[in-house]
């Protein structure tokens, strides 16, 4: 049962992550860049905030795991 608080805790931190990273992934990304070069960084942007869920779901996995 303790493994499984740090794995859920490490969870909730990356879901808050990648829905931030998510949200915000058009202002992060320099003004001054070409309109092209400006999209493709948002969308790497993004799918670094899908990334983060699809982490967040194995560290649930972990921990549901390491309960039993």
């Amino acid at each position: 049962m303790t493994t499984a608080i740090p794995f859920l805790v490490l969870a909730l931190l990356l879901v808050a992550l990648g829905r931030w990273g998510g949200r915000h992934a058009g202002q992060l990304v320099p003004a001054a860049l070409p309109g092209a070069e400006r999209e493709r960084r948002t969308r790497v942007l993004r799918r670094g905030a899908v990334t983060a869920y699809v982490v967040a779901a194995v560290f649930v996995a972990m921990s549901v795991v390491a309960v039993f």
